[in-house]
């Protein structure tokens, strides 16, 4: 008589350092952001998302001796051997957004952003 296999049933579960929202906190999350939004643009803001993606080395990190970014963000190594980082803040997106369109930025370059960041560290 054959044994039945077990089926694999993953436990679900959100990482840590994540959540989810829904209903009326996320309700409230958009309207608080669109009243900020209006104050912004109201002084000649506009709104800027950069990626959450980045190249490694243009977030200031370096490939230490095992070949992995520092500790303190998520990455990954891309087909072409390049290291790719989540924004663990928003700052070095800027300044690779401003370095890459310079040119045809208005000056003063005026931008307001919010936005996800994900850092490789124990919450709390």
């Amino acid at each position: 008589m054959a044994k039945k296999q077990k089926i694999f049933k993953p436990k679900a579960r959100i990482p840590r350092g994540l959540r989810d929202m829904q209903g009326s906190e996320l309700a409230f999350q958009k309207l608080m952001l669109e009243k900020i939004s209006g104050v912004y643009e109201s002084y000649g803001f506009d709104a800027l998302d950069t990626s959450a993606f980045e190249y490694a080395d243009a977030l200031g990190k370096f490939l230490p001796d095992d070949d992995r970014p520092n500790e303190g963000v998520f990455s990954f190594e891309d087909d072409d051997g390049q290291w790719l980082s989540m924004r663990y803040d928003l700052t070095a997106p800027l300044a690779r957004f401003v370095a890459e369109h310079y040119d045809r930025l208005p000056k003063p370059f005026r931008r307001y952003q919010w936005g996800s960041v994900f850092r490789n560290e124990k919450p709390g």
